[in-house]
C-alpha cells in the first residue's frame, strides 16, 4: 500500500462523497471541505448505469441506491403523441433524486470516519513534494499526503494547479429538467421525439412513485433565463408535445422553482489527471454533456479506483499514474459518445436510429471492467 495516510478531499458532490467513503474505508485518514453552507436538499433525479451501480457495490453501496430509488432495463423511443416507437432492452440501471444520493454517499463516509466539513475552501496551497501545506479558508493549516480536487466543472482548484485552460466550454445545449409524479408507463429511460425531430423530451424514474422529465435546448451561445418565469418558458418550448406524460407533468409545474435550467459546460483534461499531489476527480477532470447519463457515474468510477489504486501501489506517484492510465481512455469514449449524441440533436436533420445505435453501443462499452 502507498504511503499515503492523510487526505483533503476538495467537493463533496458526487465524485468528492463517494472519495471521501472509499478512501476512508481503504484505511486513510480523510478530510473533506466543502464550499456550500449545506447538503443541496432540491434538485431533479439522476440515471446509474450498470456500470455505476457495479461500482457502488464494490464500496458496498449499491443496495442502499436500489432501495431508496428504482431498477429498470429498458430503454423506449416514443413520438410527441407518446406513441410507442421502438423499445430496446438496457443494461440494469437505477434511477433515484439525486438529493437521496447525496444523503446515501455523505451519510457512508460520515459512517465510516471520514470528517467532513462545510462552508470552507482552500486560501492557500504548498506541494512541497512529500507533503502538501494547505491554509483553509478560516486559517487553519494542515498537511496533507493527497490533495483530490473533486470541486467540479469550474473547479478552483484545478485552475489553481492545472492552470486555466481547461476551463469548461458552452457545448449548445441546455437543459430544463422538473420532477413529477411517475406514470406506469416511465418504467425505463424514455425519450419523446418532436414531428420535425428537432426538439426531444426525456423521462426517467426517480422511485416507484417518482420521475424526472428534461428538455434539451440547441443554441449558440449561453442562454439566460429569469429565473421568475422558468414555468411559463417550459410551458411554451413543450406546446407541441401531447404526450400524456409530459402534458399530465407539466400541469403540476406552477413555479419557477419547480424548474430547473442548466446549459452544459463541458471540459475533458488530458492524462494524467495530477500534478504532485494533487489528483483531479470527476467533473473536475472531465465535464461531459449528459446524454449518456454517466456525469456522476464517472465520477464514482473515479474514486473507487483510486482507492484501488491507493491500496495497490507503493507510492503517491505510481498511484496517481495507475489511476489516470486506468481512467482516463473509459472516461473519454463516455465523453466522446455524449458530446457526439449531443451534436447529433443539434443537427439540422437529426436522425433518431443512428443516434439510439450510439447509445446502446456505448451501454454495451460501460459493461467492460472499469
Amino acid at each position: 500500500m502507498t504511503q499515503t495516510n492523510k487526505v483533503l478531499v476538495v467537493g463533496s458532490g458526487i465524485g468528492g462523497a463517494s472519495a471521501a467513503y472509499a478512501l476512508r474505508r481503504a484505511g486513510l485518514e480523510v478530510h473533506c471541505i466543502d464550499s456550500k453552507s449545506a447538503t443541496p436538499t432540491t434538485g431533479a433525479g439522476i440515471c446509474l448505469l450498470h456500470n455505476t451501480m457495479r461500482a457502488l457495490a464494490t464500496i458496498g453501496l449499491a443496495d442502499q441506491c436500489l432501495d431508496s430509488g428504482i431498477a429498470f432495463e429498458v430503454f423506449k423511443q416514443h413520438d410527441f403523441t407518446g406513441r410507442l416507437l421502438a423499445s430496446n432492452p438496457a443494461p440494469p440501471g437505477c434511477g433515484m433524486r439525486r438529493p437521496e444520493l447525496a444523503r446515501i454517499l455523505e451519510g457512508a463516509a460520515a459512517s465510516a470516519g471520514a470528517l467532513l466539513e462545510r462552508g470552507l475552501t482552500i486560501s492557500d496551497l504548498n506541494d512541497r513534494g512529500d507533503k502538501v501545506e494547505v491554509t483553509l479558508s478560516d486559517g487553519r493549516q494542515h498537511e496533507y499526503d493527497l490533495v483530490v480536487a473533486a470541486d467540479g466543472a469550474y473547479s478552483k482548484l484545478r485552475d489553481r494547479v492545472f492552470g486555466t485552460e481547461y476551463q469548461a466550454r458552452f457545448a449548445g445545449q441546455s437543459a430544463w429538467r422538473f420532477n413529477a409524479p411517475r406514470p406506469a408507463e416511465v418504467d425505463g429511460f424514455c425519450l419523446y421525439r418532436s414531428a420535425d425531430g428537432k426538439r426531444t423530451v426525456g423521462a426517467i424514474p426517480t422511485s416507484r412513485d417518482t420521475c424526472y422529465l428534461f428538455f434539451l435546448e440547441n443554441s449558440a451561445e449561453h442562454l439566460h433565463m429569469p429565473d421568475g418565469e422558468l414555468h411559463v418558458l417550459l410551458r411554451e418550448r413543450l406546446e407541441g408535445f401531447s404526450a400524456p406524460v409530459i402534458r399530465d407533468s407539466l400541469a403540476l409545474v406552477s413555479e419557477s422553482s419547480q424548474v430547473l435550467f442548466r446549459p452544459f459546460d463541458i471540459t475533458l483534461v488530458p492524462a494524467p489527471w495530477h500534478r504532485g499531489r494533487v489528483v483531479l476527480l470527476g467533473d473536475a477532470a472531465h465535464s461531459p454533456t449528459p446524454q449518456m447519463t454517466s456525469g456522476g457515474g464517472m465520477a464514482i468510477e473515479d474514486a473507487v479506483v483510486l482507492a484501488e489504486c491507493v491500496a495497490a501501489c507503493e507510492s503517491i506517484p505510481q498511484t496517481l499514474q495507475a489511476h489516470s492510465q486506468r481512467r482516463f481512455e473509459r472516461v473519454k469514449v463516455v465523453y466522446d459518445a455524449s458530446l457526439q449524441l449531443c451534436n447529433y440533436e443539434r443537427d439540422p436533420v437529426p436522425n433518431p436510429q443512428r443516434s439510439a445505435a450510439l447509445l446502446l453501443k456505448t451501454y454495451q462499452y460501460l459493461g467492460q471492467p472499469m
